[in-house]
């Protein structure tokens, strides 16, 4: 069957906020309508989550049962400068990650071989070894390992050369995972959304990775209604706001914002650091704002936002490289792409990207059921901040065989890996993995231990120090544990992971206030983690603070009914009182 796309004109209607070709309001009404005649329940509500003091609304919407079940998400966060488009974005966000995920788990889009076996078919080489920037490995090499491991093959759709390939999916998900999946009204909507998403991404990484100074944009030089109420809001309320031309070579708009409020940073607000693109640098900044107000829980909420295209920075030193007085540039100085349709855009940013040597791959998504154009966006070449730096083709080959394989057979397939490139820290690491799994918890340490001197980047230390001492809480060993995990926080303060193995082993060594910090360091990252507020109260239980213990107790049950040693505790905790 063919996946050819065909671009068709897309006339906007709706220009005061996003560009669509319907109004918000029919934007929900047909996907409230379409989810209704759904045989599965995928949507069950939306509701306007921000307090109302920055005036720009911020809405969840709710995810039925099977598309919880799913996705492995119960809400989506939409946006936008009025509620109709907040809305509207947050039932399109249901769209495209259901869509997407429904997709994934339909085994009959794919089937698994070898790339020696498609590779008539595929996609050239030099774009695989091009998406994971591999400089380090002979492309020789680096095709000899990837071509005999098995993928699971689909077809996607090449837009800028127009043809038809099979792409390694597991390969590219490694890689992506949830960026550049896409909905929208029409097709062209959904593709530019897409393709948007991941430019915004590679560019906030190079950025953000290099700390590089880019122009400041004076932002009263916009001329858009919708921006300039955004901006006044924002100044009314006292919140500092630098914008940035992220732009770099793309010739794609996007537009940086650094946002915090003097009066409650850092009590109960954060710094805020985001970005937008878009084919009209008005509508990148526009998107850039409504970001921020989605971020940021009205700066006066103690919310605590993920960090995902730019990182988080926790004291405004960090972000001196954004902050440093600068002459403005006006918002009309970056590139311009807008046009009345659609399709136009959408060509328009082929040939950008064509120009800087990167090619539009395209899977379609659309769930069969629900009708609603989707779309996966793959550029080969694209950057990502989450992802790892240095990174190569028998890296993610190793990362995918330890995945693919049973344990004796990846780590028979890693060290003919290491025979034909030689010794890296991943491979190591990747063991290490393979060995924690077979409960060979000493020889696993070994492993970890040699991707430590094995040269391994800065960022993945704390990933090593983090799995090294799972093996040593498995092998009661907690102060070396604890050791090995604070090595990794000194290095990235930012892990989950790695503060909650922390709790565990300070809970047991009975350092119950040290436990608290480090679950509390857990729920600053991760406000929702209902288990957290349930192990905190553990240990509350254990101090014989008996009133602390049940309070925790109930809001990890509020937030988690299904916590059963939370609620056996809190029954005996209440006789006793």
């Amino acid at each position: 069957m063919s996946v050819k796309i065909v671009l068709e004109d897309a006339i906007k209607t709706c220009t005061s906020d996003q560009d669509k070709i319907i109004s918000p309001e029919e934007t929900v009404a047909r996907f409230k309508e379409k989810a209704e005649h759904l045989d599965l329940d995928i949507f069950k509500e939306t509701s306007r989550i921000d307090n109302g003091r920055l005036d720009i609304p911020v809405f969840f919407s709710i995810c039925g049962k099977d598309a919880a079940a799913l996705t492995g998400t119960v809400k989506q966060m939409g946006k936008g400068a009025t509620p109709q488009q907040s809305e509207a974005s947050a039932v399109m966000e249901l769209a495209e990650r259901f869509s997407f995920f429904a997709f994934k788990a339909e085994e009959s889009h794919f089937f698994t071989d070898t790339y020696r076996n498609v590779k008539d078919r595929a996609l050239p080489f030099h774009l695989i070894a091009k998406s994971v920037h591999d400089n380090e490995t002979s492309p020789e090499a680096a095709e000899a390992i990837f071509s005999d491991i098995p993928f699971q093959w689909t077809p996607a759709f090449n837009l800028t050369t127009g043809n038809e390939v099979l792409i390694p999916f597991d390969w590219f998900f490694a890689i992506n995972e949830f960026n550049g999946p896409s909905a929208g009204n029409c097709k062209e909507e959904a593709i530019c959304q897409g393709i948007s998403e991941i430019v915004e991404r590679h560019v906030c990484s190079l950025v953000s990775h290099e700390k590089r100074v880019t122009p400041t944009i004076d932002p009263d030089t916009t001329t858009d209604p919708a921006v300039k109420e955004m901006l006044s809001k924002y100044r009314k309320n006292g919140i500092e706001l630098v914008f940035s031309d992220l732009s770099l070579d793309t010739g794609i708009p996007t537009v940086g914002v650094f946002a915090w409020d003097p009066s409650t940073f850092p009590g109960s607000s954060e710094l805020v650091w985001t970005a937008g693109t878009a084919p009209d640098p008005e509508k990148a900044i526009s998107r850039a704002m409504t970001e921020v107000a989605q971020l940021s829980g009205d700066f006066n909420t103690c919310a605590n936002y993920v960090a995902s295209g730019l990182p988080k920075y926790t004291d405004l030193n960090e972000a001196e490289f954004i902050t440093r007085p600068q002459t403005p540039v006006p918002i009309s100085s970056l590139p311009d792409l807008s046009d009345a349709n659609i399709k136009v855009e959408i060509e328009r940013y082929v040939e950008a990207l064509k120009s800087i040597d990167m090619e539009i791959l395209l899977i379609e998504t659309t769930h069969p059921e629900l009708g609603i154009p989707a779309f996966y966006t793959i550029i080969p070449g694209a950057h990502f901040r989450e992802r790892s730096l240095g990174t190569s083709v028998p890296m993610f080959a190793a990362k995918l065989v330890t995945e693919k394989f049973e344990p004796a057979t990846a780590l028979s397939r890693i060290a003919e890996m290491e025979k034909t490139v030689g010794e890296r820290y991943y491979f190591h690491f990747y063991r290490g993995q393979l060995l924690l799994n077979q409960e060979a918890f000493d020889e696993a340490i070994e492993a970890f231990e040699k991707a430590l001197t094995a040269s391994p980047h800065e960022q993945e230390v704390p990933s090593i120090c983090s799995w090294m001492g799972v093996c040593l809480k498995e092998t009661g060993r907690y102060r070396e544990a604890l050791k090995i995990l604070q090595t990794g926080i000194d290095i990235d303060p930012e892990r989950e992971d790695i503060y909650n193995l922390m709790g565990f082993c300070h809970y047991i060594l009975a350092d119950h206030e040290k436990a608290i910090d480090a679950f509390r360091e857990v729920l600053r990252l991760n406000p929702n983690s209902a288990i957290d507020y349930a192990n905190i109260a553990s240990n509350y239980r254990e101090l014989g603070e008996t009133e602390k213990a049940i309070t925790y107790y109930k809001m990890a049950l509020e937030m988690d009914a299904t916590i059963d040693f939370a609620r056996d505790n809190l029954e005996k905790l209440a006789v006793a009182v």
